[in-house]
């Protein structure tokens, strides 16, 4: 395993001083036990010398590109839209749809998307389809692309990543599915014989009321230690003290919550952002909410409180979010597919109009908001 020394160190990363680099030991600096995690001006260093996790803030600047475990890292930040997968009436991907629906999102500001994600019902697609996805995706998507790789044989990971390649810039993950409650040890060593050696750095993704087992921090310390690239933690669990708790313990590490109630609350509390697949027809607001936090924050607090009213929304309708979804895009994009794949059902065409009303009274409010 090769290492960095102190002068290919300072090359490398002008911004670090002679006593920064004098840190970074042979043993220290090697691939193994480093990996580099960028903010826009900032980086921080994770080893794992010693047995236990060490942080040291450097005063890097003008970073992109960052070594890492394996391959590189790229700046991720927020908000993330995760896609959905436009249907055909027969069940099939609807290619033309979900080239429309990419152009759409990119050109409405989005610039990071998670491909054959839960939104996308990647549970109900073949592995191959999610080999096609992927493909699409990078060819009519020109932003950051960050692709899910979960499945619970880790054979199956190994093909989606092997496919993930030059296709996506990150790798998103879940622990195992079905066999819940694992200890620790059993999901290090899924994750592990996953990641191990792959060439993109991974997110994990924490959603436990699906998967029945929970990504906790020392989990995250014990792949670290054990030189796993992680670019970030994806915490669809709702629970902002959890995601809070990933923030306090590894201090550089990108953490993004799925709770669109909880949009300015992410950023009041220090979090990277917010991954979304309920905003699909609204990422206009979630994107200017948090361009708008540090300069405007009453104003990025009044964006918040217009998506809150398509939140109530969805809250009371009683309809699962991926339906509910797919028939909110018709109110953007014309003609936009709202099937479904079992086990959802589509939402009655009696109530689509009810939904894309909300969605355009959102827009209008919001509109009205940021026109003043």
């Amino acid at each position: 395993m090769s290492s960095y020394s102190q002068r290919t160190l300072l090359a490398l990363f002008p911004g670090i001083t002679q006593n920064d680099s004098k840190i970074l030991k042979p043993e220290i600096a090697s691939l193994k036990h480093l990996s580099w995690i960028t903010t826009m001006t900032h980086a921080w260093k994770y080893s794992s010398v010693g047995g236990g996790l060490y942080t040291s803030w450097l005063n890097v600047t003008n970073i992109k590109l960052c070594p890492v475990t394996t391959g590189f890292m790229i700046q991720v930040q927020g908000p993330i839209v995760t896609l959905l997968t436009p249907f055909d009436r027969n069940g099939d991907i609807d290619w033309q749809a979900f080239k429309r629906y990419l152009a759409s999102l990119y050109s409405w500001g989005v610039g990071t998307v998670i491909a054959n994600g839960t939104t996308a019902e990647f549970a109900s697609l073949t592995i191959d389809e999610r080999r096609q996805v992927i493909e699409f995706v990078r060819k009519h998507f020109a932003g950051t692309i960050i692709n899910n790789v979960s499945a619970t044989c880790v054979k199956d990971v190994r093909e989606l990543i092997d496919e993930t390649q030059d296709r996506a810039d990150l790798l998103l993950i879940l622990p195992p599915y079905y066999y819940s409650a694992r200890e620790d040890n059993g999901l290090c060593r899924f994750f592990s014989d996953a990641l191990s050696e792959t060439p993109l750095p991974a997110m994990l993704y924490h959603f436990p009321q699906h998967t029945g087992n929970f990504v906790g921090v020392d989990l995250v310390a014990m792949l670290l230690d054990r030189g796993i690239s992680i670019q970030g933690i994806k915490d669809s669990s709702g629970d902002l003290d959890n995601a809070l708790l990933y923030r306090s313990n590894f201090p550089g590490m990108p953490v993004f919550l799925g709770n669109d109630e909880k949009a300015f609350e992410v950023l009041q509390k220090g979090l990277t952002g917010s991954v979304t697949g309920a905003a699909n027809p609204l990422p206009e607001l979630l994107i200017t909410l948090q361009a708008e936090f540090r300069s405007c924050p009453a104003k990025a607090q009044s964006i918040q409180r217009c998506l809150d009213t398509w939140n109530a929304f969805r809250q009371a309708s009683g309809h699962p979010e991926i339906p509910l979804v797919k028939a909110a895009m018709g109110a953007r994009i014309a003609g936009f597919p709202p099937h479904v794949r079992a086990p959802f059902m589509p939402i009655p065409n009696a109530q689509l109009d009810q939904i894309r009303t909300v969605i355009h009274t959102c827009l209008n409010d919001f509109q009205r908001l940021v026109s003043r």
